[in-house]
Formats: C-alpha cells, structure tokens, sequence
C-alpha cells in the first residue's frame, strides 16, 4: 500500500489522463466539436457525423473512469494498478474501432 506523498506522487499522471479525457469527451458531447479529435486538416466525411461525436465522448468518459479505477487501484497494488489500465486501454481500443468502423468515414 502505497501512503501520503509518495502516492500522490505516483497519481499525478492518471489525475492529469482524467482532467484531459473528460475536457475531451465535454468537447465532444457538449460542444459538439469533432475537429478537436480528428485533427483541423482531416475534413474527410463521417458515416454519422452525430452519432460518431456521441460514441467517442461516451469512449473518452469509458477511458476517464478507466484514469481514476487506476488511483483506486494504485492505493492497493501499484502493478495491479498499472494491468487494470492496460486491459482497459485494449478494450477501449476495441471499442474504438468498432465505433469507427459503424460510424467512421464513408
């Protein structure tokens, strides 16, 4: 178990994966703004435009809470903490794809 500082220390990166994944997926559920995961140059067309913004907030909420399953986690088990976050990460990465590929470009 891991006490005081030095697990502050260590949390200081999924706390910051938290704080940008949850500006992301408000970006794309509230502000509806696509162009700010697919790059100002790709203006190449979505499938479902609306659909693809909600499915990829939902994902980035999905990877947040993954960010902070990782803080709990890390108090019990540093290297229990770090598999938790890798067999998330493939899942979203899984998840993804399927997203894109339903709703990705034409």
């Amino acid at each position: 178990m891991v006490e005081g500082d030095g697990f502050l220390s260590m949390a200081v990166i999924p706390i910051l994966m938290f704080v940008v994944l949850a500006y992301y997926a408000f970006r794309l559920l509230v502000l509806h703004d696509i162009q700010a995961i697919r790059g100002k140059n790709d203006h190449k067309k979505l499938k479902d435009q609306e659909q693809y913004e909600k499915a990829a907030g939902e994902l980035m909420i999905f990877l947040a809470v993954g960010s902070l399953v990782m803080i709990a986690v890390m108090y019990v088990n540093v290297t229990a903490s770090v598999v938790v976050v890798c067999i998330w990460i493939v899942i979203f990465m899984i998840l993804w794809k399927k997203m894109d590929d339903k709703y990705g470009e034409k």
